[in-house]
């Protein structure tokens, strides 16, 4: 299966049909610029979506993720990892919505603040009347690296049938002061820890790209920090 890669511009509303039993990835990455878009998925039978959004841009966006698992065994999953500076305000909406029983969905989001920007996660995880033996799972946690930035995670469940399994988790917190200390107590100025910091926290979504897109990765950490 060779993954959708779309960057910056290339990034804009759109529908995709995941047929049954098929598998489709989607692969997004936005470096300069990404504008306000609206992202559909329907996934029929026993079919995989599999998303990844690697944001490095630096202006206000909102951005939003509707994906439909439409029949059983139907699996989906999205993963944002988001670092936002300067002034830009900017939210990701991801929502995963079980039609069908014995459906999959996973929705991980990683982000960090810095300057004066703002950072929103926000979704919902929704499961359907008759949509049993479905698993969901929701989760998004972001770093606020300065006194000024704000982060601000809302996952929202929304259970219309028992037997199901559904969890969420979110997480805002300022720059771990140990974690801190401990760089510069090894000779890193704050600027070369906080880049440190984030290579960690950000980089496992390279995983998702190639070889040339992971270096690209590397150099948008590098440059905005």
């Amino acid at each position: 299966m060779n993954p959708v890669l779309l960057i910056d511009q290339e990034i804009v509303s759109s529908t995709y049909q995941v047929e049954a039993g098929q598998s489709f990835a989607l692969r997004l990455l936005a470096f300069h610029h990404t504008q306000d878009c609206l992202i559909e998925i329907h996934v029929q039978n026993g079919g995989i979506f599999d998303g990844v959004f690697a944001d490095f841009s630096d202006n206000d966006a909102k951005i939003k993720v509707i994906i439909h698992l439409d029949g059983e065994h139907a699996d989906g999953s999205f993963r944002v990892a988001s670092l936002c500076q300067n002034k830009a305000n900017k939210t990701f909406d991801i929502a995963m919505i079980h039609h069908h029983p014995r459906t999959s969905g996973l929705v991980d989001c990683y982000g960090i603040t810095k300057d004066e920007s703002r950072l929103t996660f926000t979704g919902v995880s929704k499961i359907d009347k008759y949509a049993s033996k479905s698993n969901t799972r929701q989760s998004a946690k972001i770093i606020v690296f300065d006194p000024a930035c704000r982060g601000k995670c809302c996952p929202i469940l929304k259970i219309d049938e028992n037997d199901v399994k559904a969890s969420h988790a979110a997480v805002v917190g300022k720059l771990n002061d140990a974690h801190l200390f401990y760089l510069l107590s090894r000779g890193l100025n704050l600027n070369q820890a906080k880049k440190l910091i984030t290579q960690g926290y950000l980089m496992p979504i390279a995983q998702y790209f190639g070889e040339k897109e992971r270096v690209m990765i590397v150099e948008a950490i590098e440059n905005q920090l």
